[in-house]
């Protein structure tokens, strides 16, 4: 056990300290701010406060952990050892020359995001807005590389304080926005698209349309024999994301009704991790996002615990409560849109942290580093494995993890396939 003083404890110093010590490294804390009983403790202690209290390791605080609400401010980004840091500390006593928990708590609260912000043309914040995007850190866990270097001080202090050692891990995420592409979908849109590829002369788009419709070829989005063929000789379960949602602008898939969707997420859910995909109007809407979540529920038998939101529509704090109220214990959406790299600046997942309300939520967020289509070039036919390495190498290092999203069309995509099965070789 460790203990903490801290001259005021407050939900924000406690939702840190127990994410890095606790939820990272395995070493329980317990908080004071009693002088006397931090004194008088024999075993592994730390002081985060404006001053050094006698022989603890002491890291001194800045302001952030016990402010209240979202302020303005500037924040300096320096280099610490090759590694970007910022709320630096200029002081001879404390044992790490930054507020490595100030900073933690500034990217996994997402408090840039609550900030006045310019958004892209699908309302959600860019990469280009953020710290890690200014600076360019974003393909650098470096909340990871911050513990990591926080655990050798904390074990360099206490050498029998036992640190969980965390290995790296690979988690395949596969997103289904149309379960098909010609097959069932209704005479209407069958016609439809018959009408579109002739009125601008797509031949071999008509020719394959025609094919998969007579039975003479496969629909090249339905890609789930192969997925659970794959999965039957792998360990870690894939995890799938079906849409629900009504047809519309914003959702192409067929009817959820349909007896051969249905079968299909019932055959995926007995090989792999089922989830729903919330489609952008469920995202905006909380009745949609209850209406979508008890028609999958209803298909699959079981209580939904995750989800991924399309196209990284991120709407914070919103979308996260309506979460929260439908009792959904998951999310896999902490990314950006075709951008590789960490939105919060780790790949560990992490517990919810509502700045508004101040309080640590139950919502779990797993970061997704990247979308298979971010890594892989088709005008050349090339894919990114220097890139690919690079990313992995450094997750070895510190013990991260891997998630990585595709969508069941891109399985139709040999580059994709070979990305794949490469991760699961590699992983």
């Amino acid at each position: 056990m460790l203990l903490v003083y801290t001259h005021k404890i407050t939900p924000r110093v406690s939702y840190t300290f127990k994410h890095i010590c606790t939820r990272i490294l395995g070493v329980p804390v317990q908080f004071t701010s009693k002088l006397e009983a931090f004194i008088a403790h024999e075993g592994p202690k730390l002081s985060y406060t404006n001053k050094k209290l006698g022989n603890e390791l002491h890291i001194r605080s800045t302001d952030l952990l016990f402010d209240q609400g979202v302020l303005s401010m500037d924040v300096s980004v320096q280099d610490w050892d090759g590694v970007p840091c910022f709320f630096q500390i200029r002081e001879a006593t404390t044992e790490i020359p930054y507020d490595i928990f100030a900073a933690t708590f500034y990217l996994l609260s997402r408090y840039e995001e609550y900030l006045p912000h310019v958004k892209d043309e699908l309302g959600r914040f860019p990469a280009s807005e953020s710290l890690g995007g200014i600076h360019g850190f974003l393909q650098q866990p470096v909340i990871d590389v911050w513990i990591h270097r926080f655990a050798a001080v904390l074990v360099n202090k206490f050498p029998l304080i036992e640190i969980k050692n965390n290995a790296y891990s690979t988690h395949m995420m596969i997103t289904v926005p149309q379960a098909f592409k010609y097959r069932k979908l209704g005479v209407l849109r069958m016609l439809g698209g018959y009408m579109r590829d002739i009125s601008k002369l797509r031949l071999r788009e008509i020719l394959k349309r025609t094919q998969v419709l007579v039975g003479a070829r496969k629909d090249p989005y339905d890609t789930f024999g192969w997925l659970t063929n794959v999965q039957k000789n792998e360990k870690c379960l894939f995890q799938v994301f079906f849409q629900v949602g009504d047809y519309g602008k914003d959702g192409k898939n067929i009817k959820h009704s349909k007896r051969s969707f249905q079968s299909t997420i019932k055959m995926v859910g007995d090989y792999c991790k089922v989830g729903l995909l919330v489609s952008p109007q469920a995202a905006r809407d909380k009745v949609s996002l209850g209406l979508e979540r008890k028609r999958l529920e209803e298909i699959e038998h079981r209580p939904l615990r995750s989800i991924h939101i399309s196209n990284f529509k991120l709407n914070l704090p919103h979308v996260y409560r309506d979460a929260l109220d439908q009792e959904i214990q998951q999310d896999f959406t902490m990314g950006y849109d075709g951008i590789i790299g960490f939105r919060a600046g780790t790949s560990q997942s992490f517990l919810y942290y509502d700045l508004d309300y101040e309080i640590q939520t139950p919502l779990v967020i797993n970061p997704v580093c990247m979308q298979s289509d971010a890594i892989i070039n088709y005008k050349n036919h090339t894919i990114d494995f220097v890139l690919l390495k690079e990313l992995q190498d450094r997750l070895k290092s510190i013990g991260g993890v891997f998630r990585i999203s595709f969508s069941n069309a891109s399985f139709d995509d040999i580059y994709s396939k070979k990305l794949f099965r490469h991760l699961l070789a590699n992983g």
